[in-house]
Formats: structure tokens, sequence, C-alpha cells
């Protein structure tokens, strides 16, 4: 079971969990969304595997084989991950909700806020902490990244020379302990 953001053959990079089986010369791909709210695989894809018996595969797939399909064992396996990834979304969405209630426009707060989401983001690894910014905020990168450039002329957050980085400061900090949505649950 892998956790994927590239999903092969659809349009956009989707989120979500895939397991392989392999059954006969067929290697049998489910994938589940994380926004699902069951465990059960929203798409089955089924493909010879490398190095199949090329007269297996001149059959096709047959019912034997598709009853060969183990979609409990996803399920059982894949649920508990739909669980969290759902709870994971009510915390975005309740993120949103206290960043929409904030002053309007490119407040103080909302550079505190942004600016202690991105430095929590950077602190974990992350390679891309613009692209979990949209996730979590829903703005574009181009805008994010605007609005860290003024967090950094306003004095919320630290430079960093040439690479994704950099530290609350002090002014930051005060703002954001007079904000609801420092008590948000963050990543």
């Amino acid at each position: 079971m892998t956790n994927t953001n590239d999903h092969e053959g659809s349009a956009a990079p989707r989120a979500g969990v895939e397991q392989v089986q392999h059954i006969g010369a067929w290697k049998v791909t489910m994938w589940l969304p994380l926004d699902s709210t069951s465990g059960n695989p929203r798409e089955i894809r089924i493909e010879p595997h490398e190095g199949a018996d090329p007269q297996e595969v001149a059959r096709g797939i047959t019912s034997t084989v598709l009853r060969q399909i183990d979609t409990a064992a996803f399920a059982a396996e894949v649920g508990p991950l739909a669980e969290l990834a759902h709870a994971g979304q009510q915390v975005v969405e309740n993120f949103r909700r206290e960043l929409a209630g904030l002053p309007k426009g490119v407040s103080d707060e909302y550079l505190a806020v942004l600016s202690a989401l991105y430095v929590r983001f950077v602190n974990l690894g992350r390679r891309a902490p613009a692209q979990d910014l949209e996730l979590w905020t829903g703005a574009k990168q181009a805008t994010l990244k605007g609005h860290l450039r003024a967090a950094r002329q306003r004095g919320f957050l630290t430079k960093v020379e040439g690479k994704a980085g950099g530290q609350l400061t002090d002014k930051a900090v005060e703002i954001l302990k007079g904000t609801s949505v420092s008590n948000v649950r963050l990543p």
C-alpha cells in the first residue's frame, strides 16, 4: 500500500491511498481518495504485471481473476487511513473557517498566522511549503508567496537567503496570542 499524490492516468495529481495485488498475470491496483468516508476502493485498475506469461495475458481478464480481487483486505488496511484523512480534512476546514474570521485583506493577524503555518511546514521538513499553504488556506501559491514576502517586510518572519525558511518574530508571536486561529490544531 502506498500513499500517492500522483495517481497514474489522472488529469491532475490526486491525493489518495493505493494498494497493489498480484493475481496470476495481472497487477490489480486499488485506489481510494483521501476525502473518502469509506474504506472501499473507488477505482480498480487491472493491467498485466511485468514478466507476466504472454499466453495468460492474451486470454484476457477472466471472471476468476475478478472474483479473486480482495477488496475486503483493502478496506481493512485502508479504512483507518480514510478515517484519519477525514479527520485531517476537518482540521483544515476548521483552520480555513478561523482564517476567514480574521480582519479582511492582508492584515497583520493574517500575516502572523500565515507565517506561523509556513514556519511549521518548514520545520516539518516539507520540501514545498507553499503547496502545503495552498492546501490549508485555499489561496494560490503565487498569492501566498507575495503574502510571505509582505510578512517578511512587515517584520513577522525572518529571512533566509536562497531557500525556504525563517523564524517567527516576537511581533508575530504577540499577534498570534490574540487570534483564535492559534487554537486550531495544526499539522
